[in-house]
C-alpha cells in the first residue's frame, strides 16, 4: 500500500501589491481593513511567489513597525509561517541587511514572546551570533 500524508491547510492567502507596500510602511489601517474584509486567513497572507512569499508578519518587522507587528499576532499571524526559501521571520532577521537597519532586539523578543522558534545547527548559530556581536546587537 502507499501511505498519502495530508494536511487540512488550505493554501495561503497571496498579498496584493497595494497591502504588501502599506505592510512595509507600517499602515495599520490599510492591513487592518484589509484583513478584516474577508473571512480568509488574511492575517497569514504572504506576498507572490515572485517575492519570496513573504509573511505579512515579516513585512511589518522587516521596517521595525512593531504595533503592526503586535496586532497582527494578535490577530493570529503564525510567527513560525515560512518564505519560498524555509526561512521564518525571525531567521529572516539575522542578516546584515537587516542588522544595517538597526537593532532588531525588540523584534525578535516580540516574536519568541509569540512561540517563534528559532532553532539553528551549531555553525549557523556561531554565524549568527558572530554577525550580532559585530552589530554590537548580542545583549
Amino acid at each position: 500500500g502507499v501511505t498519502v500524508l495530508e494536511h487540512d491547510r488550505k493554501p495561503a492567502v497571496v498579498t496584493p501589491d497595494y497591502i504588501h507596500n502599506a505592510a512595509l510602511r507600517g499602515a495599520i489601517k490599510s492591513v487592518l481593513k484589509w484583513i478584516s474584509a474577508n473571512t480568509e486567513d488574511r492575517v497569514n497572507a504572504v506576498t507572490s511567489l515572485e517575492k519570496m512569499r513573504l509573511p505579512i508578519l515579516f513585512l511589518a518587522s522587516k521596517n521595525n513597525h512593531l504595533t503592526l507587528m503586535t496586532l497582527l499576532l494578535q490577530l493570529g499571524a503564525d510567527a513560525n509561517l515560512r518564505n519560498s526559501k524555509g526561512f521564518t521571520t525571525i531567521e529572516m532577521l539575522f542578516t546584515d541587511v537587516t542588522f544595517k537597519r538597526g537593532d532588531i532586539s525588540l523584534r525578535v523578543r516580540l516574536l519568541l514572546s509569540w512561540g517563534a522558534r528559532y532553532i539553528l545547527d551549531g555553525v549557523e548559530w556561531r554565524h549568527n551570533l558572530s554577525n550580532a556581536r559585530k552589530w554590537g546587537y548580542h545583549k
